[in-house]
């Protein structure tokens, strides 16, 4: 028999993940069963079992990939000299937006499951904790960037920013999955204001 090439194995477990998504969003992680799956696949029971042998298997899976392709989606912003706060939130939930908005179904929407989950599944809240550490790291990083150009108080706690942009990133990923009706400009507007309030009668 001949062997499949990584390049059809790729195709494959994309091909899961794809049909795992639809299942996700249609009817949601505990309800949905391998055989939804399996179904929603095209492929055989021993095929996709071959790839993932259980749903949890499935369900981390779907929720790295998903976080690698975001990662790689938000890196050459994170690398690029940082713009002003408003404007680096407003290309980041930008990015967001562009590559969780799929044909048939929405990441955040299966976002908000994955975060669900997470609370009974120790496995999969690690995943997803140590992807939201690191990115809340690199934020702190950016904070830096935007003391040193005079974009923040020098004496501003980079890690407290880095903790207040993260909050409305994910703001924006739980507004846009549940209420629908956010854009990433509505952010960057929203910060401009905030930023703009007097605090003790000073700028």
């Amino acid at each position: 028999m001949p062997k499949i090439s990584d390049e059809k194995r790729a195709a494959r477990r994309a091909q899961i993940l794809e049909a795992a998504w639809l299942c996700f969003q249609k009817q949601g992680l505990q309800a949905t069963t391998m055989d939804d799956i399996i179904r929603a696949s095209g492929l055989s029971a021993g095929a996709v079992y071959s790839y993932y042998p259980s749903k949890e298997e499935l369900i981390v899976a779907a929720v790295t990939t998903s976080l690698i392709g975001l990662q790689e989606r938000v890196e050459p912003i994170l690398k690029s000299a940082p713009p002003s706060p408003d404007l680096f939130v407003e290309k980041i939930t930008q990015a967001i937006s562009d590559f969780t908005t799929r044909e048939g179904y929405d990441l955040k929407r299966i976002a908000l499951l994955g975060w669900s989950e997470a609370q009974r599944n120790e496995r999969l809240r690690e995943t997803i904790r140590g992807f939201y550490l690191a990115f809340r790291a690199r934020l702190a990083d950016v904070a830096v960037s935007w003391c040193n150009a005079g974009l923040l108080r020098k004496s501003a706690s980079t890690s407290d920013v880095a903790k207040v942009v993260l909050a409305e990133i994910l703001g924006f990923v739980v507004q846009s999955a549940l209420l629908g009706d956010v854009e990433p400009r509505d952010m960057a507007r929203g910060l401009q204001d905030l930023a703009a309030v007097e605090v003790d009668g000073g700028p």
